[in-house]
Order: C-alpha cells, then structure tokens, then sequence
C-alpha cells in the first residue's frame, strides 16, 4: 500500500511544476494534481477533506496528459 508520504511526496512535485510552468493552463493542471495527491495523502492518514471540491475524471485525466507531456521536455 502507498504510504500517506509518498503521496505528500507527488504533491510537492506538482506544487513545483506548477510553479515553474511558463503557462497558466500547465500552472493550474499541476496545481490541481498537487491538490489531489495531498487529498489522497490526507485519506490514507485518515483526514477529512478541507472542504475542497474532488476533481472530476476528466480534470484528473488533462492533468495527467499535461504531466506526460512535461515529461517530455525535463
């Protein structure tokens, strides 16, 4: 099982992605993906939610395709 760390972990990746992105649409996919992973971060150590909106299927999958796009460039 992913440990509560490991997900903080990939959420500090994307909080950094998305502050180097050089535009907003990648600045606010990563941002939404740092949200997500410390959602499930807080999940696994038993938090509740901060009230935050779950992202829906779709924004999760533009996130990821704008991750496998960046992967591409780093």
């Amino acid at each position: 099982m992913i440990q509560a760390a490991d997900y903080r972990a990939r959420a500090e990746d994307c909080a950094r992605r998305a502050s180097e992105a050089q535009d907003e649409y990648h600045r606010k996919n990563f941002q939404a993906l740092a949200v997500m992973w410390s959602e499930m971060a807080d999940k696994v150590e038993g938090r509740t939610g901060a009230g935050t909106a779950a992202a829906t299927p779709d924004e999760i999958d533009e996130a990821l395709a704008t991750i496998r796009e960046a992967d591409k460039f780093a």
